[in-house]
């Protein structure tokens, strides 16, 4: 008997509030990125307070604001709907991979390393940012932590088998963040 792989899920936003009188719920995308969202097949919603998991494959979504507006079979009026209040939103992880040739997801990035064109290393990516124009990444060197911008014109090289990514930054720009 084979085993079924369990997809990992990765946390996308949470249940905001209750929205109009037949259980749906307005869901805040934290990102404000919901290009995923016609091919979303399962999600889950889990209780902040017991950590509780719910899944759910019979739902609807349509996009409004930040992020849409959920309906579940099931949860038919505004009372049921509002019992969900602050549960936060997970999806599959691998609604995260780009295919060759798309623009990638930050997540596929995480702790790579990052080095200058010399081949020296100057952290690892523990986190992202932005600063409203452009996404940052988070990098943890040996002694300082700096916000690099990923932006086309530095990135030189992204190698996903060894989990690095070569940039060409100017001059001071890792040393600059950390005086």
């Amino acid at each position: 008997m084979k085993s079924a792989q369990i997809p990992e899920f990765k946390l996308v936003g949470k249940i905001k509030e209750a929205h109009g009188l037949r259980g749906e719920f307005y869901v805040l995308i934290f990102s404000g990125d919901i290009s995923w969202l016609p091919k979303l097949k399962e999600l889950q919603l889990k209780n902040p307070e017991t950590e509780e998991v719910l899944s759910f494959k019979k739902f609807k979504a349509k996009p409004f604001k930040k992020g849409f507006i959920l309906s579940i079979d099931g949860i038919l009026d505004r009372t049921q709907a509002e019992k969900f209040h602050g549960f936060t939103v997970l999806i599959p992880a691998p609604m995260f991979v780009s295919k060759p040739g798309e623009t990638i997801y930050l997540s596929e990035i995480a702790d790579f390393f990052i080095h200058d064109m010399e081949g020296v290393v100057l952290g690892q990516i523990v986190g992202f940012s932005t600063n409203g124009s452009q996404d940052l990444l988070v990098v943890q060197g040996e002694k300082t932590k700096a916000d690099i911008p990923f932006v086309g014109p530095f990135i030189k090289e992204i190698n996903f088998e060894k989990k690095f990514i070569i940039m060409d930054l100017p001059e001071g720009l890792f040393d600059l963040e950390n005086l």
